[in-house]
């Protein structure tokens, strides 16, 4: 009679840390979509800053806005905007599309036609971080074809236009 309770007494033990693991894991489920979307509600919708190719002295002020920013599943975001360039007197406005992983907010950056520049470089893409505040973010740009890399510098910006940096 003994060995039935304590039979019984193991099996409801292992039901309840069933239970338990399974309930854990529906938490953890639900506070990672409360993430996710704390994270497409904060990301700020401008960024300004600078890029500058690796070996080269020209700074180009950059402006990048964000008019589409959705959770693409519990750990991804995607945020979709229009970004510019100024070097010089030369402004090439582009497509911006970046992705960015929750779990470390490691960022990519992609950049798509680009208007009245045809010298402007968009085979490749910006990968680096996004600040835990959420404010800056830092990239390397790395170029497809040869490899050539530069730095992008970005800080959050309460509003911008994908004009010419200058005119902000």
């Amino acid at each position: 009679m003994r060995h039935a309770r304590i039979a019984e007494l193991t099996g409801w033990m292992s039901r309840l840390g069933v239970m338990i693991v399974a309930a854990g894991l529906l938490l953890m489920s639900a506070a990672r979509a409360a993430d996710i979307k704390e994270l497409t509600e904060k990301l700020p919708r401008a960024y300004i800053g600078e890029f500058l190719w690796d070996g080269d002295t020209t700074v180009q002020n950059v402006v990048i806005t964000f008019d589409k920013v959705k959770a693409l599943n519990e750990q991804n975001a995607e945020a979709r905007g229009c970004g510019s360039y100024e070097a010089g007197r030369v402004v090439t406005k582009i497509g911006v599309e970046m992705f960015i992983r929750l779990s470390d907010l490691e960022v990519e950056i992609f950049e798509r036609s680009p208007d009245g520049n045809g010298t402007f470089e968009t085979e490749g893409s910006h990968r680096g971080k996004l600040s835990d505040d959420l404010q800056q973010i830092d990239a390397q740009w790395t170029t497809t074809a040869n490899g050539k890399h530069g730095q992008l510098h970005l800080r959050a910006a309460a509003s911008a236009a994908c004009e010419p940096a200058a005119d902000l």
